[in-house]
């Protein structure tokens, strides 16, 4: 069963069986009704492949929070200010940890 739905084209009205025409207000309903099943079975699969919550911080970066804290404590702006400097210059979590895997769905549907 097809909609029975038509088009004009360069003033000519002309029916056409085989899908929703471009633009159709009801081509994104029937897309997301047909994605449905992709959604769910993406996020059972997601739920059972995702591992951990978030990556470890980097062992450098964790030092030098601690000199930060170390330096506060005693006082030492100057080099609180040269130790937070160097902390914003690098990467403070391990984003290619291997005891975190997740898994990133994007559904993106078009006429």
């Amino acid at each position: 069963m097809s909609l029975k739905a038509g088009y004009f084209e360069f003033n000519i009205y002309s029916n056409n069986i085989v899908d929703t025409p471009q633009g159709s207000i009801i081509s994104p309903i029937l897309s997301n009704i047909f994605m449905h099943q992709l959604d769910l079975f993406t996020m059972n699969l997601k739920s059972n492949f995702d591992v951990g919550s978030r990556p470890r911080s980097s062992t450098l970066a964790n030092s030098l929070s601690y000199e930060i804290r170390k330096a506060k404590n005693m006082g030492n702006m100057k080099e609180v200010l040269k130790l937070s400097k160097k902390l914003h210059s690098i990467e403070c979590r391990l984003f290619a940890d291997p005891i975190i895997k997740k898994l990133s769905y994007v559904r993106y549907a078009d006429d």
